[in-house]
């Protein structure tokens, strides 16, 4: 018979846990993301200031410069984890009726501050969040944790740019703000209320803490760490490099944003999540090596249909929905063998900062690709491009395979398989 740890909880209550925690950090990013460039633009800002914006949300790109404060301060009376969950959930909370009382329209740089800041606070509660998820899951289940995750997301953007974004066509910025407030308070009740579970693989973490320093540069020294970030690289290439020229492709045929939307939130959202269950079933089945082939050869298929969609190979609006659906299908499931990846390379001492280096990176890489595409579509127009894409696909396979199962190291795939 197994033995279990006394204080070890059973793993549907790990999963809701984190699911809440999830959903509560993309509720308002969900809102503000969607809903701030519009206002902007409502007020007759030009599209390039519309577009800094994304400024914002710099803080998740660069939350590895302070996660190592995350891993080194804590109080013991609260646990390693949690004295940095509940002040950061109660201010994110706090900054819901400030940003209530204020007037967009009148008060646009304020609110827009008041948005830096929160973003701040939330990437900062997302290390501790990660850090614990690392902590507290075992190897197998760290696939489904990863789902959670992935699932967490995309209610919690579901809910902000799309059922809060209703509720700001009735109701105004005040009424919505207020409704917002009350769910993340009766969504953060649980959260506040819990007590710290304890890590599964590391229990000598909450020992000696004072005498422990993470750090970031050492964790990025490791060999495979190299690798890792090579193998992060092609992911973010090939999994976000078609990402905006899709939509712009979708748009210069004819579709407006409200179809736009509608399919998205009808078609690819269903299948984001569908993707995410599914990758985090074939992970524990497969392994990452696997998926990540299956991942792959459905980015090259999706890729050269739709270089083939502007040539008419079929009707647009069913074009959209399968180009759509598909894209987020392949991200469901290439998202939750990416972070399952990075929470076993992850684990340890320094688990929140380890998680954040290497999320911040995805990140980086993510972004930094949008431009770099844009001006590749501008040159060879879409076809090509798409083209084009599916063969970096292919080429993403060999050396990202290779990576995968002879350069990261066995107990990796072991991890996670």
């Amino acid at each position: 018979m197994a033995v279990t740890h006394p204080g070890e909880a059973p793993a549907w209550r790990k999963m809701g846990l984190l699911f809440l925690m999830f959903i509560l950090q993309n509720i308002s990013l969900g809102f503000t993301w969607t809903l701030l460039p519009l206002l902007m633009r409502k007020q007759g800002l030009s599209l390039g200031m519309v577009g800094l914006t994304a400024l914002l949300y710099s803080p998740w790109a660069l939350k590895f410069l302070w996660a190592s404060q995350v891993d080194r301060h804590y109080s013991p009376r609260w646990g390693r984890r949690k004295s940095w969950i509940v002040p950061l959930s109660l201010i994110t909370l706090g900054f819901l009726p400030v940003l209530a009382l204020m007037n967009p329209q009148g008060q646009l740089i304020p609110v827009l501050l008041v948005v830096f800041l929160l973003n701040i606070n939330v990437a900062t509660l997302d290390i501790a969040v990660d850090g614990y998820a690392t902590d507290i899951l075992k190897p197998k289940e760290r696939p489904w944790g990863n789902t959670t995750q992935a699932t967490g997301y995309i209610i919690g953007h579901m809910l902000g740019s799309g059922v809060f974004l209703i509720v700001y066509q009735w109701l105004g910025w005040a009424s919505t703000l207020w409704a917002m407030t009350c769910l993340h308070l009766l969504l953060t009740m649980p959260v506040l209320a819990h007590r710290e579970l304890p890590p599964v693989d590391h229990p000598e973490m909450n020992e000696a803490a004072g005498e422990f320093k993470p750090s970031a540069r050492a964790f990025l020294r490791l060999p495979r760490i190299h690798w890792f970030l090579l193998f992060l690289v092609l992911v973010g290439l090939a999994e976000n490099g078609d990402d905006q020229l899709r939509l712009t492709m979708l748009a210069d045929l004819g579709l407006n944003p409200q179809n736009l939307g509608e399919l998205l939130l009808w078609i690819g959202s269903p299948l984001y999540i569908l993707g995410s269950v599914a990758g985090g079933a074939l992970l524990n089945r497969w392994g990452p090596w696997r998926v990540f082939v299956l991942g792959c050869l459905m980015t090259v298929g999706l890729c050269w249909f739709s270089a083939l969609l502007p040539g008419g190979v079929c009707d647009l609006n069913w074009g959209a929905g399968i180009m759509l659906g598909g894209e987020r299908l392949i991200r469901g499931v290439m998202m939750v063998m990416v972070y399952s990846m990075i929470m076993s390379l992850s684990a340890g001492r320094q688990a929140a900062t380890n998680y954040a280096v290497l999320c911040s990176l995805h990140h980086v890489v993510s972004l930094g690709v949008l431009p770099i595409a844009g001006f590749w579509g501008d040159a060879v127009g879409y076809a090509v491009f798409f083209v084009g894409m599916g063969f970096f696909g292919l080429l993403t396979l060999f050396i990202g395979g290779h990576i995968v199962r002879h350069r990261l190291g066995g107990d990796v795939v072991r991890q996670v398989a």
